[in-house]
């Protein structure tokens, strides 16, 4: 205020602040990603014909997988980002924490023969809640019991994150160890796991996910225990 340099510039100051930055932080603990196993038996014990409520986490579990989606990017997602194409689906994500390529900031997935297609299990969503095609509203929201069945609220307010976690923890605590290891971010790493194991290309894999850097990219991602042998069964020994 009175034309001095701050005291908190001087440089002691500074490294004093970054020490007791590094005394006082705490390990990351990155979440167990969730395997293609995990997934299919949550999908068996859950699915059921035409009910309202447990297609809505099943559908929003195989997005987040499949389109390595942050649990914000899902849960913001409405019925006019969604383009059905033949063979796959397009959804667009508003708001990404990163854009840095020239196509916008759209996931595409593509259609699957099997039960657990992300884009056939969507399609049976969308009919089953009655959302459509030309509605704004965010697809996944709370709902009502009317009766023997369930609708969702008219009230276009997306799923809470808290309430997201609880379905999650609800629907996958049978088929794992320890559920504390899990979190609603084991879906988004678990695809990207499943994806790097078998080897994809970089370039396809950080377009897909929107990754800034190869650092980022590799925060989520879980190398498999055949991948890891690989460095020393290579080492001419």
């Amino acid at each position: 205020m009175i034309g001095q340099t701050s005291p908190t510039e001087n440089l002691v100051v500074k490294n004093v602040l970054e020490g007791a930055k590094r005394r006082l932080a705490t390990r990351i603990e990155k979440k167990e990603p969730v395997t293609p196993e995990i997934l299919s038996k949550m999908y068996s014990s859950s699915f059921k014909e035409y009910n309202v409520m447990s297609q809505r986490f099943i559908c929003a579990c195989l997005l987040a997988y499949s389109g390595f989606l942050r649990v914000s990017e899902l849960l913001n997602i409405r019925r006019c980002d969604i383009i059905f194409e033949l063979g796959y689906i397009s959804i667009f994500i508003p708001k990404s924490k990163t854009h840095i390529y020239r196509d916008g900031n759209s996931v595409v997935i593509a259609c699957m023969d099997s039960d657990m297609c992300p884009v056939k299990n969507l399609k049976l969503y969308l009919l089953w809640a009655d959302i459509s095609p030309e509605s704004e509203e965010f697809i996944f929201r709370n709902l009502t019991k009317f009766k023997d069945r369930y609708v969702l609220r008219k009230e276009n307010k997306p799923l809470s994150y808290t309430r997201m976690k609880e379905l999650f923890i609800e629907a996958f605590q049978p088929f794992v160890s320890d559920i504390k290891k899990y979190g609603l971010h084991s879906l988004r790493s678990g695809g990207a796991t499943t994806c790097a194991n078998l080897g994809i290309s970089d370039r396809l894999f950080k377009r897909h996910d929107r990754w800034r850097s190869e650092t980022a990219k590799d925060g989520y991602i879980k190398d498999s225990l055949k991948d890891r042998l690989i460095v020393s069964e290579n080492l001419g020994l």
